[in-house]
C-alpha cells in the first residue's frame, strides 16, 4: 500500500486546484475537472464532489508512488507531501529532470523551496510563449513552506519568533570531475579559449555561473572564477 498524502498536504492541493464539477480548460489549455484531474477528460464531462475526491485520492495516490521511486533520501510527511503535490501539478518527468531532485537525492534537504520556485511558468496557448503564473508562484511557495514546516516538537525549530541575529547558508553545490583523463579548464566558455590547466579526476570546484554547456568554476571556494570547463565531466559531489 502506497503512502498516504497528510491532511496539510492534501488541504494545499485541494486549495490551489479548487473543485470544479464540469469540464474545463485549465490556463495551459489542458481539458480538467474535479481537483485538477486531467487524465482522459472529455469537453462535455461532469461529475459529483464524491467522484472528485475519489479521483483526487487516485491521483495523489499515483503521485506519491512516483516520489517514492525516484527520491533516495528519507522524507518527513510534510516533506512528502509537498513533492506529492509538485509532481501532481508539474508532472513526475519535470521531477525526474530536475537540479531539486539531482541535489535532495545527495542530500540536500535546503535546496527544495528555493528550487521549488523556480516552477512557475506555462505555456501561454494563445502565444506558445511560456510565461509565469500568479498561481503557480504562490502554489510553490506553499509547497515550500509545508517542506519546511517540522515535526519537532523543539520549541527552538518551531518558534515564529523573528530571531534578531541571522546567517546565510552556503548555497553552493560542490561538483568533482569526472573526467578520467583529467578535464581542461580555459580562460573562457569554449574549446576556443587557451587552457590554463588540466584537472585531475575527482578535483572538487563549485559552479559560479553557466554558459551553452560550459561552468565557470571555483576552485579555491573563494567565490572567484578560477576558469570554464565542460559541464558534460562534472558530477555532483556526494554528501
Amino acid at each position: 500500500m502506497s503512502r498516504q498524502i497528510n491532511n496539510d498536504g492534501l488541504n494545499l492541493v485541494k486549495q490551489f486546484e479548487g473543485l470544479r464539477l464540469e469540464a474545463y480548460r485549465c490556463p495551459a489549455g489542458v481539458w480538467t475537472i474535479g481537483y485538477g484531474h486531467t487524465h482522459g477528460v472529455k469537453p462535455e464531462a461532469t461529475i459529483s464532489e464524491e467522484q472528485a475526491n475519489h479521483l483526487l485520492a487516485e491521483d495523489l495516490a499515483e503521485s506519491g508512488v512516483q516520489v517514492d521511486q525516484c527520491v533516495n533520501v528519507t522524507l518527513i510527511d510534510n516533506q512528502y507531501a509537498a513533492l506529492s503535490s509538485f509532481v501532481f501539478n508539474a508532472g513526475i518527468g519535470n521531477l525526474t529532470a530536475s537540479t531539486l531532485l539531482k541535489r535532495l537525492n545527495t542530500g540536500d534537504y535546503d535546496c527544495v523551496p528555493s528550487e521549488l520556485s523556480k516552477w512557475v511558468k506555462a505555456t501561454d496557448p494563445k502565444t506558445g510563449n511560456k510565461v509565469s503564473l500568479a498561481g503557480l508562484v504562490k502554489r510553490r511557495a506553499a509547497e515550500g513552506e509545508l517542506w519546511l514546516k517540522t515535526d519537532s516538537d523543539d520549541p527552538f525549530l518551531t518558534s515564529t519568533d523573528m530571531p534578531q541575529r541571522v546567517y546565510a547558508d552556503d548555497p553552493r553545490v560542490s561538483y568533482r570531475v569526472a573526467a578520467r583523463d583529467g578535464l581542461r579548464m580555459r580562460s573562457g566558455a569554449g574549446v576556443n579559449f587557451d587552457i590554463l590547466q588540466v584537472l585531475p579526476i575527482d578535483t572538487e570546484v563549485f559552479i559560479i555561473k553557466e554558459k551553452d554547456g560550459w561552468a565557470a568554476i571555483d576552485l579555491q571556494s573563494d567565490g572567484a572564477i578560477d576558469g570554464w570547463v565542460s559541464q558534460d565531466f562534472l558530477k555532483l559531489k556526494s554528501a
